[in-house]
């Protein structure tokens, strides 16, 4: 066997292990939205579902860690709106230790190429 197949199938071994690592972890949250320019929040969440990035902090040490997610509305009628300061979303989360960084009551931050706002969460979501 060649040293190139070696390398991909040990590549394809740590991605699996990854994976397996890897869990979705689902709150909900009260968010405010951060104000613009123009002195406004505006809620710059349009449509069903966005990818944003969370960052949080560790209850213990307070160290602060990044985390990919999928925002969505709480509920139908909380809908994504421009104008609104703040919305209950949902929030889907990805990564190994989450819950050392998330817990009700905890604070976060969103962003989305810049600070889209401040959230605290709620609960979490068992679905």
């Amino acid at each position: 066997m060649s040293r190139r197949a070696l390398g991909a199938t040990g590549s394809r071994r740590a991605v699996t292990k990854l994976k397996k690592k890897m869990r979705r972890y689902k709150y909900q949250a009260l968010v405010r939205f951060a104000p613009h320019d123009g002195g406004t929040a505006e809620a710059t969440l349009r449509g069903p579902t966005r990818r944003m990035v969370v960052r949080a902090h560790h209850h213990d040490t307070g160290a602060s860690k990044l985390f990919s997610a999928l925002i969505t509305p709480g509920d139908i009628e909380s809908a994504f709106q421009l104008g609104d300061e703040q919305a209950i979303l949902r929030l889907e989360v990805l990564g190994e230790d989450v819950t050392d960084y998330l817990a009700a009551g905890e604070q976060f931050d969103l962003w989305r190429g810049g600070n889209v706002g401040h959230g605290v969460v709620c609960r979490r979501l068992f679905v």
